[in-house]
């Protein structure tokens, strides 16, 4: 008995440990306004924003800097702009979640639409202890203006057209990751358990026909 508990405990040690899979939705939807900074001069001070996206459950960043970690994105983020409806491209995510104070969440991204190519940034300010550390991760939270803000900044035929507005809104990062095949340490977890429980089983027999 005391070789096959073992032998189990043996098996645990040597499977790899079950990971999350699958990806993550990241949704941000909010009203923006007032301007903070620079000039409005596409006039979007009012205009309901969204933008959505997903990201790899188990990723790992592509750079630090300074305790935050930036992630690329699992493929484009569709962007709602008022009646417009938009694609960000190359878009990456930026988590900060600091000893002392709020953690932070920054969503950036490119668009191309009208031969124009204007680059976008949500800075999104998050109540503190939202994040566990700067990992990709579930969360949900409300942001609101000042804190949170949304800029924009647009080659113009002189000088770049600059705006930063205020946002008013919810962002979350979830979903559930693929429940339909489990992972590689899940199942082998399952079938050592399984192997432990029919040899106890079956030694238990033997001892009671004895």
């Amino acid at each position: 008995m005391k070789l096959l508990v073992t032998a189990f405990f043996m098996i645990l040690a040597m499977l790899p440990a079950p990971g999350m899979a699958g990806t993550l939705d990241i949704d941000v939807t909010g009203v923006l306004g007032p301007v903070l900074q620079g000039s409005d001069a596409i006039r979007l001070s009012g205009a309901t924003f969204t933008a959505t996206g997903a990201i790899d459950a188990s990723g790992v960043p592509v750079g630090i800097s300074g305790g935050a970690y930036v992630y690329d994105l699992s493929g484009d983020v569709q962007i709602t702009l008022g009646l417009l409806t938009l694609t960000g491209y190359n878009p990456e995510l930026i988590l900060s979640a600091p000893s002392s104070g709020p953690d932070t969440a920054i969503l950036d991204f490119s668009v191309t639409e009208y031969g124009f190519a204007p680059v976008v940034e949500a800075f999104l300010t998050l109540p503190p202890g939202t994040l566990n550390g700067p990992g990709v991760q579930p969360f949900s939270a409300s942001v609101s203006e000042p804190d949170s803000y949304v800029t924009y900044a647009l080659p113009g035929e002189e000088d770049v057209i600059y705006a930063s507005l205020g946002i008013t809104g919810n962002a979350s990062m979830g979903g559930t990751p693929p429940a339909s095949a489990p992972e590689p340490g899940t199942v082998g977890l399952l079938a050592a358990g399984l192997a432990l429980a029919i040899a106890m089983k079956n030694m238990k027999k033997k001892g009671h026909s004895r």
